[in-house]
């Protein structure tokens, strides 16, 4: 009797899909939930770090300082909406693997068997 490999391969593309969107999802789960406080104090919190860095006679007038601090805080909400794109790219691709596998196994099972080779 001959082995399917086409079968085995949707049983793993299933695995994997299952896997893939599994871990995403606790991930997505496991990732805090910022306020707009949370932000603006890690924004404000950032920008002393980076003035803290430059010399003295390199610090920008007080004037750049708003919009210093709209950068950073841009900068922060960006990483936050790009570490969860990249997990819900995870998901996405996990359920798009299980949908191979559920089409590989439903060809498998409408198309009739080859004779085996002599």
């Amino acid at each position: 009797m001959r082995r399917n490999i086409r079968y085995h391969l949707a049983v793993l593309f299933a695995v994997v899909g299952l896997s893939l969107s599994g871990y995403g999802a606790y991930k997505l789960q496991k990732l805090p939930v910022y306020t707009e406080q949370d932000l603006a104090l890690a924004a404000e919190l950032n920008l002393s770090f980076d003035l803290a860095r430059l010399p003295p006679e390199r610090q920008p007038a007080a004037e750049k300082l708003p919009e210093m601090r709209a950068t950073v805080a841009r900068e922060i909400s960006d990483g936050i909406k790009q570490q969860r794109s990249m997990i819900t790219s995870w998901i996405q691709t996990g359920f798009v693997l299980i949908g191979m596998a559920i089409l590989q196994a439903l060809l498998q099972s409408r198309l009739p068997t080859p004779p085996p080779r002599a």
